[in-house]
């Protein structure tokens, strides 16, 4: 979206409307009252306006649509062995006493997401790249991070608050925005994914959850090895909000080392 974004204003320049609309959004985000949540799992405070109760309602009917459109695999020994990493994730986090819901779904992509209520969906594409249980674990302490650091939560107080802002300006809120906040672009036609620091963030706190359930933790690094050497082209990090995957190996070699964990 930012280099949509940005390669439009560099051709076209910036309309006054746009201008008066950041202006705007600025002078909304001010007078706003703070709405600051303090998480103990990432550390620092989070613009929330939205219970996660209330997000995980309106995931339902996304997660509904996403297992009625895509098919499932039908493969009772991988379900079995998703569920089984994955709960083990879930007690590494702490969350194994919440309800957890694992699907895997029929298509060669090489993805996972996470829905609010704890619906994950891994794809056969990915599946069939997890050698061992502990990449599996990777993708899946990842996931877990974005539920255990209420990225969504985070994103869709951040887009309420823009689309609000612009609405002051005179433009229309998207009736569709609440979806695309929580991740459910594939739904409703809208890309919104996770930022840069989200991502980071959960493949750190995923590191620690796979530490927690007995997991070898130095296995992420050849897992995200193998995934960028399977990536193809991609935009430089700072026109994309997932990080580079060379930083992202980094990063996590040293959080790894860091914590002794290592050496890798």
């Amino acid at each position: 979206m930012c280099e949509a974004l940005c390669g439009n204003a560099s051709r076209h320049g910036l309309e006054r409307r746009d201008l008066l609309k950041g202006l705007a959004a600025g002078a909304l985000a001010a007078a706003l009252p703070a709405c600051t949540t303090p998480n103990p799992e990432t550390g620092r405070d989070q613009f929330i306006i939205i219970d996660d109760s209330q997000l995980s309602q309106m995931a339902l009917q996304a997660w509904a649509q996403q297992r009625q459109r895509v098919p499932q695999w039908s493969n009772r020994a991988a379900q079995a062995r998703l569920e089984r990493v994955g709960m083990r994730i879930a007690q590494g986090a702490g969350r194994a006493n919440e309800s957890w819901e694992f699907v895997l779904f029929d298509t060669d992509e090489k993805n996972a997401f996470v829905l609010p209520g704890n619906k994950v969906g891994f794809y056969r594409g990915l599946y069939q790249i997890c050698d061992v249980d502990d990449w599996m674990a990777t993708v899946l302490g990842h996931e877990v991070g974005h539920v255990t650091g209420r990225h969504a939560a985070e994103r869709y107080s951040r887009e309420v608050a823009t689309q609000t802002a612009l609405q002051v300006a005179g433009s229309q809120i998207n009736s569709q925005i609440a979806m695309a906040a929580l991740g459910l672009g594939a739904q409703v036609g809208i890309s919104l994914p996770f930022g840069r620091e989200q991502e980071a963030e959960a493949d750190i706190l995923g590191i620690n959850y796979m530490h927690a359930a007995n997991f070898d933790v130095k296995q992420a690094i050849p897992f995200w090895n193998r995934m960028q050497q399977g990536n193809g082209s991609r935009p430089p990090e700072l026109l994309s909000t997932h990080p580079d995957p060379a930083n992202r190996i980094q990063h996590i070699r040293d959080y790894i080392n860091s914590r002794g964990w290592g050496p890798v």
